[in-house]
């Protein structure tokens, strides 16, 4: 009696019937990949990725010779080998200036941005979160409108994990207030997280938390001009939060972080003023891309008609050096009437929109819990600008109440205590 596969003829069907199992395997792969939870998603995608073989000679081809976008694996797959150090920086500029000529795409910022958060430091809170944030750029020099305006937020019960870094392009960035509040900036990932959980807020140090921004800040420096990385930063929170009020100093360009968002799951508010501001003020019309149930709705409203605000005027909202600014956060807060106050709170009021949980009746249980008034507008109808109005009276009422003050004092409290 032969043992078996002793020939070669049956040692190649017992090959042939591997490569077709092995075959099988790669189809059944890809046919449940969609249904596999996000974590076996991910290893899949890099061995996508991998097989692939994408190079720096490919993805230079696609953009320069065929003038054609990257699909999110590629753009996904040239940040990955960047953030790890290992990209010729003169094809880094090449890639970065040819994307920004042909316009960015959703697929390329949102593979850019998965990227850059799985380099990042994770930062761990525990329930959903929310951040408000602009991606700068605007050339106004406001105060800190989105800081203050979280800190308002955060006092009404809306969980803030805020992320920012120092000044790019005005004199006073959001981790220039916050230092100047008197929140120390050097707190670990494990502290930062751990005034999160006790107060309800938390500041992300960017250069804390995406310490592989190393390899990029050098080539964005020598390039001169816009790319990607300048719409990452308000999407690459290392807290990963479910919740956004984004603005957006370039209208062409909130579309698609609005659509960035979409494909991540998240829900919540991309805005742009009339002026190209990444604020929203009551200057005028406000250009609105509402993101929900992993679609994007376009819409528009105007603070000083809708909601009734008087308006003001880009010299009302102007900043000056963190010294200044945090000076300016406190007044708010503490209740002082500034020409900036209304468009603080229309800010504030953004981000308990983009959370969702203490709007409506549904929630007025949770509300009267935390001592709020719980007579609604009449004419609440579940419009944007019903639940801007509702939520602009909450933050209003966070103020008046003293509620805004002592969560800024809790915050500066419990950073200094956790960092001694």
């Amino acid at each position: 009696m032969q043992p078996p596969f002793s020939s070669r003829a049956s040692c190649g069907l017992v090959f042939s019937h591997l490569a077709f199992g092995m075959w099988s395997l790669v189809v059944d792969v890809n046919s449940c990949v969609l249904s596999m939870n996000p974590s076996v998603r991910k290893l899949f995608k890099k061995w996508r990725m991998t097989v692939a073989e994408y190079t720096w000679k490919s993805i230079l081809n696609q953009l320069v010779v065929k003038g054609e976008h990257l699909t999110e694996d590629q753009s996904e797959w040239y940040i990955n080998d960047l953030m790890d150090g290992n990209a010729d920086p003169v094809q880094v500029g090449a890639v970065l200036a040819t994307q920004q000529q042909l316009g960015l795409t959703a697929d390329e910022v949102a593979g850019a941005a998965q990227a850059m958060v799985a380099h990042a430091v994770p930062l761990n809170l525990t329930g959903e979160t929310t951040d408000i944030v602009g991606t700068g750029g605007d050339g106004f020099a406001t105060v800190n409108i989105s800081t203050t305006g979280s800190i308002i937020a955060a006092a009404a019960g809306v969980k803030i994990a805020k992320h920012g870094n120092r000044a790019a392009s005005s004199k006073s960035g959001a981790a220039d207030c916050v230092e100047a509040l008197g929140i120390p900036l050097d707190l670990t990932p494990e502290q930062v997280a751990e005034v999160g959980e006790k107060v309800g807020i938390t500041f992300a140090f960017a250069r804390t938390f995406h310490p592989a921004m190393r390899f990029v800040g050098p080539i964005r420096a020598k390039l001169g001009v816009p790319c990607v990385f300048n719409l990452l930063g308000p999407i690459t929170n290392p807290a990963k939060p479910a919740h956004f009020a984004i603005g957006c100093a370039n209208a062409k360009l909130s579309p698609i972080v609005a659509d960035v968002l979409a494909k991540r799951g998240a829900s919540g508010l991309v805005f742009t003023s009339v002026e190209g501001m990444d604020e929203i003020a009551p200057t005028g019309p406000i250009s609105l891309w509402v993101v929900k149930d992993g679609g994007v709705t376009q819409t528009s409203f105007d603070p000083t008609v809708d909601l009734g605000l008087p308006k003001v005027t880009i010299e009302d909202l102007r900043g000056g050096e963190p010294a200044y600014n945090a000076q300016v956060a406190r007044d708010v807060i503490e209740g002082k009437e500034l020409p900036c106050t209304s468009t603080i709170l229309l800010n504030s009021a953004a981000a308990i929109v983009a959370d969702g949980h203490l709007l409506s009746t549904a929630a007025q249980a949770d509300r009267a819990d935390n001592g709020y008034d719980l007579s609604l507008p009449d004419n609440i109808t579940g419009t944007i600008v019903d639940e801007f109005r509702e939520a602009y009276g909450i933050a209003k009422e966070t103020v008046e109440s003293g509620k805004a003050k002592a969560k800024l004092d809790e915050w500066i409290a419990t950073a200094q205590a956790v960092k001694a």
